[in-house]
């Protein structure tokens, strides 16, 4: 069968990789070091692969069960799953023949920061009929279980028995638990926040975003995805938990939003280390669209405390207007635009945000009231006249002196929140359409008035790119503007790609790249429950 990435995560440990078991050069934050087994800051093994009879095999199936992953061999069936609490990721291997299942391991070790002094030890220890592993370094002691023999062979750690053979990578002491215990906790996990199972995007969706909620020493909440995004960030925070506000995740949108508020100081960050490095600052339309979200978990869970990040955010947007009062800087569409600008998603936050005060009878409740009612007040009257252009499409960013159209997919922006009347919003989405913004698989990057280098996400221009993001706005905008037809068609591009490599699993970029799982597609969770209500209105 032809080899796809696959993963499995819990709060402290994940594996990404292959289903061949390959997880060499996977990423280029840690370059070719993302993939591979991690347990909290530490990547302890990057490759597997498994030989039966002294004959290493291929895999040729893969099952997805929620709660573990099953990779099938000829006359073996690999069963992974990683603890959804502890740093801890547990192997089963069933086979009538003589297992050998060998890890590569980091010799030199993989951390995230502070690099531990001193060499990894190693030694071997015999208990009862298992083989314990001990790879220690000062702050650090991990070990490997098995239920038969271990042999380190320079990179390579071999775990071998005939039979069943049962394997535990972890850190700290361990247990008398086994596969069957650590399945059962998971299982128990996975019903305290998930529906029952349904072969479905929702549900997919809630099962992705629960195994990407990360804790670790510095803090927890949901990454952004697997396997190159394994950190804290910003706008990816605000889209998966405003998905899970009426899910029983409720509670890890509440620690997702106090977390990311410690890194920012009171402001949204843009990119966190799971050890707790700012790797990047927040950008403008990521401070607005954090203090929306924390206003949106103020009004479902009526703690007003959280109102002080919107006040944050109003303060600082403050003292970045533009002459025509709109937030300056930098928005999601990472492209390089010059000199001072607004930019219309930063411009639709705000908006947007500021109808919610209104519509929750919230603003009152803020230091910054006056100045949220008069900027309100003001977009209210403006705001159609300031960003929507004679050729009916919005600029998307206003400078000093004029508007600039650069063909972003931010034009998707005032239709997904809902900021313009229904009869403009119909005649843009079919402009929309027919100037070539909707492809086959969602929504692209831009338009190709200028070409943008694909960078990071390989060769040819990133303005083709399809990013399951913007397809889930578009659905949004369809919903929201009589285009249910548009809407179906993006759902079923999101069930194409939810089988089409890792199943279950939805990516960063349609129909299959980027992040393997990308935990913003729990955006997609109410609007699909919308859609397929009795009575959508």
């Amino acid at each position: 069968m032809d080899n796809f990435d696959y993963y499995v995560a819990g709060r402290r440990a994940y594996f990404f990789g292959g289903i061949d078991g390959n997880a060499e050069n996977i990423g280029w934050h840690l370059k070719g070091k993302m993939g591979g087994f991690w347990l909290d800051k530490y990547r302890l093994f990057s490759s597997y692969f498994l030989s039966l009879n002294g004959k290493r095999v291929s895999p040729t199936s893969f099952q997805n069960k929620v709660s573990e992953r099953i990779v099938n061999y000829p006359g073996a069936d690999l069963r992974i799953l990683a603890h959804p609490e502890r740093p801890l990721i547990a192997i089963r291997i069933e086979s009538r023949a003589k297992i050998e299942f060998c890890l590569r391991q980091e010799m030199d070790l993989v951390w995230l920061e502070d690099r531990p002094s001193g060499n990894i030890s190693l030694r071997v220890e015999n208990q009862d009929r298992d083989t314990i592993v001990w790879r220690e370094l000062e702050g650090m002691s991990s070990f490997v279980k098995v239920n038969g023999k271990a042999t380190s062979e320079g990179d390579w750690l071999k775990l071998s028995r005939r039979g069943r053979l049962e394997a535990v990578i972890a850190l700290g002491r361990p247990g008398k638990e086994g596969y069957e215990q650590y399945l059962l906790e998971r299982e128990e996990h996975n019903r305290r926040y998930l529906p029952p199972f349904q072969d479905t995007i929702p549900f997919w969706a809630r099962a992705g975003a629960l195994e990407l909620f990360f804790e670790r020493d510095v803090g927890c909440g949901f990454v952004a995805g697997l396997g190159e995004f394994p950190w804290w960030f910003g706008i990816d925070g605000v889209y998966t938990c405003l998905g899970l506000l009426d899910t029983p995740m409720l509670e890890l949108v509440g620690k997702t939003v106090d977390n990311l508020a410690k890194f920012g100081n009171g402001l949204a960050p843009h990119e966190v280390t799971t050890a707790g490095r700012i790797y990047a600052y927040g950008r403008m339309n990521e401070i607005i669209a954090f203090a929306y979200l924390a206003l949106k978990y103020a009004v479902k869970t009526s703690k007003k405390e959280y109102l002080e990040l919107v006040d944050n955010a109003l303060s600082h947007v403050s003292g970045h207007l533009s002459r025509k009062l709109y937030p300056q800087g930098e928005g999601i569409v990472e492209v390089p635009i010059s000199g001072e600008f607004a930019l219309l998603d930063s411009a639709c936050w705000l908006y947007s945000m500021l109808k919610e005060l209104r519509d929750s009878n919230m603003m009152k409740d803020l230091k910054n009231s006056q100045f949220a009612a008069w900027l309100l007040e003001r977009y209210d009257r403006e705001f159609l006249k300031d960003w929507y252009g004679k050729d009916g499409l919005f600029y998307d960013a206003l400078t000093e002196k004029s508007g600039n159209f650069e063909g972003h997919f931010i034009q998707i922006y005032p239709l997904s929140m809902g900021l313009i009347r229904r009869e403009i919003g119909e005649r843009l989405l079919a402009k929309m359409e027919k100037i070539g913004y909707f492809k086959e698989p969602g929504l692209i990057h831009s338009l190709p008035l200028k070409t943008f280098e694909a960078g990071d996400y390989g060769e040819g221009d990133k303005n083709d790119i399809v990013w399951s993001l913007p397809t889930l706005l578009a659905i949004e905008a369809g919903i929201r503007y009589g285009r249910p037809d548009l809407s179906e068609k993006f759902i079923l591009s999101l069930e194409n790609s939810l089988k089409s490599e890792m199943y279950g699993a939805l990516p960063e970029i349609l129909p299959a790249g980027g992040c393997t799982i990308q935990a913003w597609n729990a955006y997609a969770i109410p609007l699909i429950e919308h859609m397929n209500s009795p009575s959508p209105a």
